[in-house]
């Protein structure tokens, strides 16, 4: 059956959007998602200070 008939209305509910890949904390990653390729693999934006955080040491420069 077509997804929209002849006067382009849809006739099947549109289908969901399924994940091409995981980043490297198991969240999906879609079609069209930004995100960031490391070592250990790909990291969403959103995620990128959750890495950084975890990967890099928080050290303050200065003063006595």
């Amino acid at each position: 059956m077509n997804d929209f008939d002849s006067l382009g209305a849809r006739q099947q509910p549109p289908k969901e959007p399924e994940p091409i890949a995981s980043d490297i904390f198991g969240n999906p990653i879609f079609e069209g998602d930004s995100c960031y390729l490391a070592e250990e693999g790909y990291i969403r934006v959103d995620d990128i200070m959750e890495y950084v955080e975890q990967h890099f040491p928080k050290i303050i420069l200065g003063g006595i």
